[in-house]
């Protein structure tokens, strides 16, 4: 079998990673703090023929898709109106411990209250709780004779966190992040407000990051790219299948 038809596969798989990329970037258009990826391409192997020449030629085997980055770009900013629904200006990420009793971090900060007996908790959108300046979960009392929650100073209580790398963070399924070795450890911030890298805004979403119009060319070129490698695979096996007659 030619190398043709390994390098047509290698660009099939490449393409497909990439658009496995967009789709999901495209699918979060609308979730506040998403945070867009970007494919990372890398040839693959080369084959030296004519070694007994100066400069022996290279036969390239395709293409891979090496890695994923995310895009840090900071999300325009939405005012919502809704008590509820924070936003990170600059650096930082809000701390949210899962059901499962996982920490995870977001900069999605549409929350929600979610009652427990005469308590209520902050949570995001999954149900996860959000984390106060102490690494705990935020609780709300009802106010006195009502079922109402005082929500007063609520502002002050969220903790935020920052990573030496935040590049370095797993993705979830959602619009969360896992830490990793790479992105190091999160740190609570606990200083001064005005020693911050960042501002929490109240009553405002950050949009997600995502360039529609790019995304939007990006699928049409990797389209593009998919049909020319499907392309040089259907040659090289009508390639073989000539030479497997020729010998015949």
């Amino acid at each position: 079998m030619n190398i043709g038809f390994y390098n047509g596969v290698s660009g099939l798989m490449a393409s497909q990673a990439k658009m496995d990329v967009l789709a999901n970037n495209m699918a979060n258009i609308n979730t506040s703090g998403f945070k867009a990826s970007r494919v990372n391409f890398q040839d693959l192997l080369y084959t030296e023929m004519y070694v007994n020449n100066e400069e022996p030629e290279l036969v390239g085997h395709g293409a891979k898709a090496s890695s994923v980055d995310l895009l840090f770009e900071q999300g325009m900013m939405n005012s919502t109106g809704r008590e509820l629904d924070f936003a990170i200006v600059g650096d930082g990420f809000f701390g949210l411990q899962t059901p499962q009793g996982e920490t995870v971090y977001t900069r999605n900060g549409a929350f929600q209250i979610q009652l427990a007996g005469n308590r209520g908790y902050l949570v995001s959108t999954d149900g996860s709780y959000v984390l106060d300046t102490k690494g705990k979960p935020i609780t709300l009392k009802k106010k006195d004779g009502t079922d109402t929650f005082d929500t007063e100073g609520l502002l002050e209580k969220l903790g935020v966190y920052t990573f030496e790398n935040p590049y370095g963070l797993s993705p979830t399924s959602g619009s969360s992040f896992y830490p990793t070795e790479l992105s190091g450890e999160a740190n609570l911030f606990k200083g001064k407000k005005e020693d911050a890298t960042f501002e929490v805004r109240q009553y405002t979403l950050e949009r997600s990051n995502v360039d529609t119009a790019q995304q939007m060319v990006d699928v049409i070129m990797t389209q593009k790219a998919y049909q020319f490698n499907a392309r040089v695979i259907q040659t090289a096996d009508q390639m073989d299948e000539i030479i497997n007659t020729l010998r015949g």
